[in-house]
């Protein structure tokens, strides 16, 4: 509409006979500077991981506007072997990231939680039965493959059971596994059991630990926050819950959607995968945000009392001197009424 007044109104003055650099700054003034008023904050948010399902409520959240909605403008960073999401995070690099609870919790208080999404532990040790894995302690000097930098739930395993393996560095895949490099993996429930199976292998060959069965059953994923940006975008953290959550919903509501976009995003990161394994992961990574039969309301928070567990659990394995205070790493629930 703007446009057709200033046509018309450069029209009438041409003919009225009005010297030219009038009409240019009368028409100045009258357009909008670009850049006036306040945008949404550029921010970069650090996954743990490569595209997967994942991270596919976080995806949504971007690409349906969620973000935007509550002033965040987000673009996302993909951790690697080399890099991970809270090293992203201290090199300042990204103000937001993905972290396990156990990770984040060393690190504290340099960060502060936005929302707890996986309520639950997917943790698992996976052993081959015929290089002598059938018990915990069968793991004791044999060569287990885990992630580096992100094992902080696997060394408390390994100190409160009293285990010392051969520590190999796990990357990408649990290929080393499959091909018998080593006698026992770290695996996700959500991801790489579902590997066992499409490489043909009979659970009956493996022994399966899941770690939450053995003293570590605290919640996983979470998002996170800087410190500093926290406290100068401290009206944010609600509504980046809030805006992570509604991805995540719509995740749940629409989940065919979810896997398109997850699988539009492998592809332009050159990332291998295939439909029936991001299925499955999906859907394992919803009921560990919304837990069947928990009250949907909980979504996105952190118990104290899980907090509490965490703490004592990580301190009990010698990896944490000192527990940081629950509000200052959790300010949204020490908000809640």
């Amino acid at each position: 509409m703007l446009i057709d007044i200033a046509s018309q109104f450069a029209a009438w003055m041409g003919r009225s006979g009005a010297p030219r650099g009038w009409l240019a700054g009368i028409l100045l003034f009258a357009v909008p500077a670009a850049g006036a008023g306040e945008g949404p904050i550029p921010v970069n948010l650090a996954l743990q991981w490569k595209p997967q399902s994942q991270f596919a409520g976080y995806y949504l959240a971007r690409d349906k506007g969620y973000y935007r909605e509550v002033g965040v403008a987000v673009s996302f960073l993909h951790a690697n072997t080399d890099r991970g999401s809270l090293q992203m995070l201290s090199a300042g690099e990204a103000q937001l990231a993905t972290a396990a609870l156990s990770d984040a919790l060393l690190l504290a208080p340099r960060l502060v939680q936005i929302a707890q999404l996986l309520r639950r532990d997917s943790n698992l040790i996976i052993g081959w039965k015929d290089m002598g894995i059938e018990q915990v302690n069968d793991l004791d000097g044999k060569p287990v493959s885990y992630w580096q930098g992100v094992s902080t739930t696997f060394e408390a395993f390994f100190k409160l059971h009293d285990i010392h393996p051969i520590a190999i560095p796990q990357y990408y895949s649990i290929n080393l596994f499959l091909e018998r490099g080593v006698a026992a993996c770290a695996a996700k429930e959500y991801n790489d059991l579902h590997r066992l199976w499409q490489a043909g292998i009979d659970l009956e060959q493996v022994t399966v630990f899941k770690i939450r069965d053995y003293g570590l059953g605290f919640p996983e994923d979470g998002l996170y926050a800087e410190a500093d940006w926290a406290d100068r975008h401290a009206d944010l953290l609600a509504p980046l819950r809030q805006a992570t959550l509604k991805g995540w919903r719509y995740a749940q509501a629409h989940p065919e959607e979810a896997i398109a976009v997850v699988m539009a995003e492998a592809r332009q990161a050159r990332i291998p995968t295939n439909l029936p394994h991001e299925q499955w992961m999906l859907r394992n990574v919803l009921e560990a945000i919304f837990v069947p039969g928990e009250d949907p309301g909980v979504a996105g928070s952190l118990s104290e009392s899980d907090f509490h567990t965490a703490t004592g659990t990580l301190q009990s394995a010698g990896l944490l001197a000192e527990p940081p205070d629950f509000a200052r790493f959790a300010p949204l629930e020490a908000e809640a009424p």
